[in-house]
């Protein structure tokens, strides 16, 4: 199977044995395309469909397609007609009617097809009505964009990728529709690759989605904790979960440790305030050895079948000793998601728990794949003689890197993202220079931004980043005086 291919327990059931699904997977694999089978949308859970021998193809860049597995005709255009019409009830709730119109406008689109041989490139899209369908897909995969920021006709590049249609890749489809089997559920992923994000759209599911719930969202520390506090209210409101939010009672957000005198003012302060158990804090032992004990005593009470809660949610892993996630493992009832970074820092070692994941996300959607692989090879000295940090072959593929021995030398490469497949690849990007000493530093830097904005008259600018590397102290006087020069020639603060 394709790993640029998700597909439906109930799809990959029908086609598991046809040529369709070799196919399928053959396209997907060599185009590098993010490519979903289904049977109904995913994002509308209470869809039903009275015809169980069609499927759904989505596949950015190409129609749609209805496929007939039954030989049905007048099932399978039902099936068609409910399936618009749920894409369009979609439409309506996350507001893309704006954008893509009513079903009149699009419907066309989509190819009816019986189970048979076609040629996928046959079926390709103008720009305009890729980018319909692509926040289609975006609507029947949940991955909701904020479509006053889509622009569906750009003319420059900077736009192009800044409007680009943000589509979950075939793994986190995986996470946020499907489940495995066990307590614990680990997602290990490079910083970028979408881990709280997804975390989000779990949560969003299993709360929306179950009435008599316990859940928990969990981090390291205090300020993330706040942040997420505020943010998953957001979060709701925007993916339109009808469901109130039930603070501290339904749905917990605290740090992981918390303060003696606040039951509720972190994880483990909430367990030992559950369980009756006494709170340790910093003069009492370090973080592990108190998770370690309030574990024991919760086993040898004898009270680990209360469960505190139903389901939590872990982020930043990494920041934590296995004894924390134990704890939250032993008082959860259902199920425990933990999501960490495959390495915080550079230098140290990679997680031994990037082996024991059980989903490794390997792309990093907030960098062209080109800059990330200059940015690794930049901070982890591979130039340097000798070089100051290399992985073996196993943690490269964990970080998304294809290794492959040439000659005396190692190969890495990364494959493309979609976020910037619009940028061609013979593309020289004038913003890169390097300024010589004679030079006047902040005048070439204006000088240089200039010319970006020439190339994009839509830049913001909120869009550049102007960024010393070295720690002299020219630093400190250069910077007011670019300040100055940005404010007087371009009218920025």
């Amino acid at each position: 199977m394709s790993g640029y291919c998700f597909y439906s327990d109930d799809a990959l059931e029908l086609i598991k044995d046809k040529p369709i699904k070799v196919a399928i997977d053959e396209y997907a694999e060599n185009n590098k395309k993010q490519t979903y089978v289904i049977c109904r949308p995913l994002s509308k859970d209470d869809s039903t469909y009275d015809y169980s021998n069609a499927i759904s193809i989505f596949s950015a860049g190409i129609r749609p397609f209805f496929v007939d597995l039954g030989g049905d005709d007048k099932s399978f255009s039902e099936y068609c007609d409910d399936f618009i019409e749920d894409v369009s009830f979609l439409a309506e709730k996350y507001k893309y009617r704006d954008k893509i119109g009513r079903k009149k406008a699009w419907e066309h689109l989509f190819v009816p097809l019986s189970d048979g041989d076609f040629d996928f490139q046959s079926y390709s899209l103008e720009k305009k009505e890729s980018r319909v369908v692509e926040l289609i897909i975006s609507l029947i995969v949940g991955s909701i964009n904020d479509v006053s920021k889509i622009n569906l006709e750009t003319n420059n590049l900077l736009d192009s990728v800044k409007s680009k249609i943000i589509l979950f890749d075939t793994d986190q489809t995986s996470f946020v529709f499907k489940s495995n089997i066990g307590k614990r559920y680990v997602v290990q992923g490079l910083a970028g690759s979408g881990k709280t994000e997804l975390l989000l759209h779990k949560l969003k599911e299993v709360y929306s989605n179950n009435d008599d719930v316990r859940i928990a969202f969990t981090c390291f520390n205090k300020i993330l904790s706040r942040s997420m506090r505020k943010r998953i209210p957001e979060f709701f409101d925007f993916m339109r979960v009808e469901k109130q939010i039930d603070w501290d009672n339904k749905l917990f957000c605290f740090n992981s440790w918390g303060l003696s005198k606040e039951p509720k003012s972190g994880m483990y302060r909430y367990i030992c305030d559950y369980y009756k158990i006494p709170f340790g804090n910093m003069y009492n032992g370090t973080f592990d050895e108190l998770c370690k004990r309030a574990k024991k005593e919760i086993l040898e009470k004898g009270i680990a079948e209360d469960k505190a809660f139903d389901y939590v949610f872990i982020d930043e892993s990494q920041d934590f000793t296995d004894s924390f996630i134990e704890l939250c493992e032993l008082v959860t009832s259902k199920k425990v998601y933990v999501a960490g970074d495959v390495f915080q820092n550079i230098f140290r070692p990679i997680d031994d728990n990037v082996n024991r994941a059980d989903m490794v996300l390997k792309k990093c959607y907030r960098t062209d794949p080109k800059n990330l692989m200059f940015s690794h090879a930049l901070g982890m000295g591979l130039y340097e003689k000798p070089v100051l940090r290399w992985l073996k072959h196993s943690e490269w593929e964990s970080c998304g890197y294809k290794y492959e021995e040439v000659d005396d030398g190692v190969s890495l490469s990364r494959d493309p993202l979609r976020r910037f497949e619009d940028i061609p690849s013979e593309y020289k990007s004038t913003s890169i220079h390097l300024v010589g000493d004679e030079e006047n530093i902040s005048s070439k830097i204006v000088e240089i931004i200039c010319k970006i904005r020439d190339e994009n008259p839509t830049i913001e600018q909120s869009d550049i980043a102007v960024i010393f590397v070295d720690t002299d102290k020219y630093i400190y006087e250069e910077i007011p005086l670019l300040k100055y020069k940005i404010q007087k020639e371009l009218g920025w603060e």
